[in-house]
């Protein structure tokens, strides 16, 4: 294990979303944005200072060593032979999501998407004037799965132009596999429909899982499919905002560029930004993740652990990649589980209900805190639902 996760900055100064305490607290616990408490990497801190010391931040171009850099990494990760043409940048991942759905819908389109879903990918379909078909995941025995039934009825019955797909998935953590894959893909390219691909938690996967961007499923993927991804989850670049879309298809592009094109962000590259995603994609952060990965699957196996063995009434689900535990506590008898772990453990996490209405009894929490920030929230946690 190494040592350098069990230090983290003091989030509560810094003006982070996840450790913002409640008025009138300050030993709040956060455990609910999805972001990381660790340092990033050296190679990170060392490229932006450079960018720093220059202290002229004028319009920049993006140089050919930096295609040539972002091809070459997905070659070495996913032996995806993408192309240069393929790509184009946008400040936010959901950003690009956005945009993509202007650019395959048009108002009163139908997008489908799995159920329990991120909070803020349906209010982007709802925002480019199309009504959002939800396709729930299948729960047994704590592990999820898809419902390929109701997912082809609702392509013929629907008729979803877009179908928005989140892998690995958000919040259950499932890694979906290639056959899983090639049967959404095989079965969108029988219906026509487009396919958006969400690939944010694409750098943490667990053993025995392999992540596969959309783009490198099949033939049909890249005749289907807009693929969004970014750094930002593996290497805690979140402020530093870098989404990297491809496109390989020239008739989907030309669609992609119609719409990102006006806004211009070909002038607007945040040149730390793109220090940054230079340095972790040409190989100098590969040890730094693998030793991430690591810390947070010790994590991810404590707090499961602790949650079944000590808190029976939390039933979690075992993420295969991502640092969020999909959590349902509907036999704890709580009225709003996060509220209740907020006020009497002091442990803030998302409430369920924003993945979905029907998932009010559910709480996802970030595990990705150092080993002593965990336990002591776990402990926390233990004795609340002890007491209540």
């Amino acid at each position: 294990m190494n040592p350098f996760f069990d230090n983290a900055p003091d989030h509560r100064k810094n003006g982070s979303y996840r450790w913002e305490q409640p008025a009138g607290r300050d030993d709040v616990i956060g455990m609910g944005t999805a972001d990381l408490d660790y340092c990033c990497p050296e190679c990170v801190k060392e490229a932006c200072l450079a960018i720093a010391q220059e202290n002229a931040y004028n319009y920049r171009k993006k140089p050919d060593s930096y295609f040539q850099i972002v091809t070459d990494w997905y070659r070495r990760k996913y032996g995806l032979l993408a192309e240069k043409e393929w790509l184009s940048n946008v400040p936010s991942t959901i950003g690009a999501i956005r945009i993509a759905l202007s650019a395959l819908t048009r108002p009163g389109d139908a997008v489908i998407m799995q159920s329990p879903f991120f909070g803020p990918l349906p209010r982007a379909v709802e925002s480019a004037g199309c009504r959002l078909v939800e396709n729930p995941m299948i729960r047994q025995d704590g592990v999820y799965a898809l419902d390929f039934a109701d997912f082809e009825q609702k392509l013929r019955d629907e008729k979803p132009s877009v179908f928005l797909l989140v892998n690995p998935h958000n919040p259950t953590g499932r890694v979906f596999s290639p056959k899983e894959l090639e049967r959404l893909v095989a079965l969108c390219e029988q219906y026509d429909v487009k396919i958006i691909s969400d690939e944010v938690h694409g750098l943490i996967i667990y053993p025995g899982k392999k992540h596969i961007p959309v783009l490198a499923v099949s033939p049909a993927a890249r005749r289907l499919s807009v693929q969004v991804m970014s750094m930002s989850k593996g290497f805690n670049l979140m402020s530093l905002p870098h989404a990297i879309v491809a496109v390989a298809d020239p008739v989907l592009r030309a669609a992609w560029d119609d719409e990102v094109i006006p806004y211009s962000f070909g002038y607007a590259t945040n040149p730390f930004s793109m220090a940054a995603a230079v340095k972790v994609m040409d190989g100098s952060a590969d040890q730094w993740l693998s030793d991430l990965t690591d810390y947070l699957k010790e994590n991810r196996d404590l707090a499961v652990s602790f949650l079944q063995n000590e808190v029976p009434g939390m039933r979690a689900t075992v993420p295969e990649g991502s640092f969020l535990l999909w959590i349902d506590c509907s036999e704890l008898g709580l009225e709003n589980p996060a509220e209740f772990l907020l006020e009497k453990a002091g442990v803030s996490v998302n409430d369920g209900a924003e993945f979905g209405n029907a998932y009010g009894q559910f709480i996802r929490m970030n595990f990705a805190l150092t080993r002593q920030n965990l336990q002591t929230a776990l402990d926390r946690i233990k004795k609340a639902v002890a007491a209540r």
